[in-house]
């Protein structure tokens, strides 16, 4: 049975989790024409896909009805992430389609009143500590014309 990673404009990472579990198969991107048109994608959003698509190392990248393309490659069994998207699970209906969940953008578990809350719990944890410290060093140690404010803001209940 022939194998895919098939990516979708969901899993535009180069680092995508996958990658790394599936190493030795086939990695495929498809811009769909039936989505293109449907959809309406802008020329900036297309060439912003495919410049990320790019970066997706190994990966084949065609244009046309996924479908077609997946038959195409003698495919059998496609390999992706969970997708909304209904587009994506009609034009694999044909195929087994083993799906994965989307990665964890961050790890968060605490009670969450404010954005502010969970940008700082995660920040250090997305930005990294030592970049955060000396962003902080270097915001202190930079004079400013204009008056500091302090600003404090209250979690309403």
């Amino acid at each position: 049975m022939k194998s895919v990673l098939l990516f979708h404009d969901e899993m535009l990472n180069p680092e995508h989790p996958l990658l790394a579990l599936y190493p030795d198969i086939p990695r495929v991107f498809i811009f769909d024409t039936a989505q293109l048109e449907r959809d309406g994608f802008s020329l900036q959003r297309v060439q912003f896909i495919a410049d990320c698509a790019v970066e997706i190392p190994g990966v084949q990248i065609f244009k046309g009805l996924t479908k077609d393309i997946l038959i195409g490659l003698n495919a059998e069994m496609i390999i992706t992430q969970k997708t909304p998207q209904l587009h994506v699970s009609s034009s694999l209906s044909s195929f087994k389609v083993q799906w994965h969940d989307e990665p964890e953008f961050v790890s968060f578990r605490g009670k969450l009143k404010r954005f502010m809350h969970y940008w700082k719990a995660v920040e250090p944890k997305l930005i990294g500590a030592s970049q955060l410290q000396e962003s902080m060093s270097t915001q202190q140690s930079v004079p400013s014309e204009q008056p500091q404010l302090n600003i404090t803001f209250e979690d309403a209940a």
